[in-house]
Formats: structure tokens, C-alpha cells, sequence
């Protein structure tokens, strides 16, 4: 039997360092299973199209994301745009994890190896902004570029506890912002100070955003935060926490399979934590694009064959 080659994509600074930390068990854990990891250092020197680019001669069986939201972003867009199609699997390292956590990935690296490594996979949706990938969230308005604000070194340090207190020191500065949202069946003309656009549940390290999402339904969540007086950011807030959030007169929630957004500003969308597109733009779905490994309970669960 000849051995698969595995293409392992890291953020070394991702997590403290614990892939780099790890990186000789994630091998051998591979190579017990007679397959080969070809590891891809993430930093500004190698462009992972470049990469991906070459992909076809080289016939790799699967792809590993290991790093954060910003690595996984990077790793599906890619995938995207040069047409590969072979299991996606993460070893979630990062400050929120919010695609890891629609799958509830454990938390031990032994038991994220196992998964990496299984043959337990289900196919979830892509997202396209502007024909831009994300693999769950297009943010845009109050707070969304708290997460691009926010220090590497204090997320590393802190974790989430970071976003919010970068977040928190950007609550004064809200306004509301006059948009166009554009669905397949309505049109809604508002106020905002966010919008949130998820393919999972999660977003920032909030788990529950929109609790009802399924990630390959070939639908869009949409959360539409009017204009909330400061006042009542901070309740709001606590009821995002607890997932208290759906009755809350300040917010609108619509599933569509396209979206545009417009608005007379210069606004700049946020995708999976990493800067976006301007304003317009156009969003919609590829839908079960990528194959991903989950957990086995995760797929017995939502009967996902």
C-alpha cells in the first residue's frame, strides 16, 4: 500500500504556538495511517495560492487548517478558487474558533488528531461575498473592526477576553448606519449598527448568533442589529451571551440564499475575522462546497451522510 500525501497548512503564532509545539505528534499521527504530512508554514512570505496552485500535480488526499478562523479562512478560499475538492480537516488553534465550535470539536489536541485523521465527514456551505470565500461570517458596522484592532499578542494572551475589551473600547464611537437590504422575497431599508451574515451559529466567540443555522442548507442567516441606543448595548449584550437574543426588538433575523447590501457610506465588510470587501456587495452560496471532518457523535447526531 503506498502512502497519501497530506497537505497541513499552520499558523505558527496561532494559540501560543501549540501547532508548532505539536507538530511531531500531528506527523505521526499521519504517518501511522501511512499518510505523508506535507507542512506549509502560514506567514507573509508564502501565498497560499501559490501553493494551491500547483495542487493538481502533486495529488494530495486531504487538506489540514491549523491555526484560527483567519487560517481556515485563508485555507477554504483557496480551495475555492483553484477547484479542489478533497476533505478539509482543522485543528482549531485560534482566538474564537467559531467554525470549529458549529461542529463542537473538542477541545484536547489528541482527540482533534483523531478527527483530522477519521473518515467522518459531512459537506457544509461556502459563502461568496462579492465572489470572495468565507467559510462563516460576513460582518459589517458597529464593532466589526474591533476584532481587526485587537493585538495578536493580547488574543494570544487574553483569547476572546481580548475582542471584548477592544470592542468595548469601541461602543462610544457607535452611529447608526442608513443601509439597503436586498433579499430574494423582501427589502429593508434601515438604520443599522450591525450585520451579521452566517453560514454557521457563531461569531466572535458568541456561540449562539443564530442558534437555528444549519451549515449546508444552501440558505444565509442574517442578523440585522438596528440602531440601539447606547443604553442598551449593554443588556443586548449579556443576551447574546446567553442566547437570549432572538425576541429582542432591536434585532431582525431573515435565512436567503442572496443578499445584497448597500449603503451611501464607505463601509468595509469584515469575512471570518479578516478585513473584507466595500460596500456594495453581493452575497450567496456555494452550496456543500467543501468536505469537512467532524466529530463522529457531531455527524450521528444530524444525520449527515
Amino acid at each position: 500500500m503506498s502512502y497519501e500525501k497530506v497537505l497541513l497548512f499552520y499558523n505558527p503564532l496561532a494559540g501560543n504556538g501549540v501547532i508548532v509545539n505539536n507538530l511531531d505528534k500531528i506527523i505521526a499521527t499521519f504517518q501511522k495511517k501511512r499518510k505523508v504530512l506535507v507542512p506549509v508554514r502560514i506567514d507573509k512570505g508564502i501565498r497560499l495560492d501559490n501553493v494551491f496552485a500547483e495542487f493538481g500535480a502533486h495529488g494530495f488526499s486531504r487538506v489540514i487548517a491549523a491555526g484560527g478562523d483567519g487560517t481556515v479562512h485563508a485555507v477554504v478560499g483557496s480551495m475555492v478558487k483553484y477547484g479542489v475538492d478533497v476533505p478539509l480537516a482543522l485543528l482549531p488553534a485560534g482566538t474564537a474558533n467559531d467554525l470549529a465550535r458549529y461542529f463542537n470539536m473538542p477541545t484536547s489536541f489528541k482527540e482533534m488528531l483523531r478527527i483530522a485523521a477519521s473518515d467522518d465527514l459531512v459537506r457544509m456551505d461556502v459563502g461568496l461575498a462579492n465572489g470572495r470565500p468565507f467559510a462563516n461570517v460576513l460582518a459589517a458596522g458597529a464593532l466589526v473592526d474591533a476584532s481587526q484592532k485587537t493585538d495578536p499578542l493580547a488574543k494570544n494572551a487574553l483569547g476572546l477576553v481580548a475582542y471584548y475589551l477592544q470592542a468595548l473600547s469601541e461602543l462610544p464611537k457607535i452611529r447608526p448606519i442608513p443601509v439597503k437590504v436586498t433579499l430574494p422575497d423582501e427589502v429593508v431599508e434601515t438604520d443599522m449598527n450591525a450585520i451579521l451574515i452566517l453560514n454557521g451559529r457563531g461569531a466572535g466567540g458568541f456561540r449562539a448568533v443564530v442558534p437555528h443555522s444549519v451549515i449546508n442548507d444552501g440558505l444565509l442567516e442574517v442578523m440585522l442589529v438596528h440602531n440601539v441606543p447606547f443604553v442598551d448595548w449593554g443588556p443586548l449584550a449579556l443576551s447574546l451571551l446567553m442566547g437570549q437574543h432572538e425576541n429582542n426588538k432591536y434585532i431582525s433575523f431573515y435565512s436567503a440564499s442572496s443578499v445584497k447590501i448597500e449603503s451611501d457610506e464607505d463601509i468595509l465588510t469584515d469575512l471570518d475575522g479578516e478585513i473584507g470587501v466595500s460596500l456594495p456587495v453581493d452575497v450567496s452560496v456555494l452550496p456543500s462546497r467543501i468536505e469537512i471532518c467532524v466529530p463522529e457523535d457531531w455527524k450521528a447526531a444530524h444525520d449527515t451522510d
